[in-house]
């Protein structure tokens, strides 16, 4: 059985995966409501990503792994012109 800590880590990197997923597609995208609809998804996955990553400097290499990718996604989201 998984510890409490890795079902948390996996499920934050599922997070963190579908919002950069969706950013990506939300940039390459010609049409705008189709657009508007992943950038608000990404958005959703970032404020839940925000919402439950431990307060404290956790040092795992997962937990860097995880801000690294949140990073990128914020990066992304302000390029789709979110107010972050």
């Amino acid at each position: 059985m998984k510890s409490m800590e890795n079902v948390g880590i996996e499920f934050l990197r599922a997070e963190a995966l579908a919002g950069l997923t969706f950013s990506k597609i939300a940039l390459q995208s010609r049409y705008q409501e189709k657009t508007d609809r992943n950038r608000a998804k990404a958005r959703k996955a970032y404020d839940t990503l925000l919402r439950y990553m431990p307060r404290d400097n956790a040092t795992l290499e997962s937990w860097e792994e995880i801000r690294a990718k949140v990073a990128e996604l914020h990066s992304l989201l302000q390029q789709l012109g979110e107010d972050i």
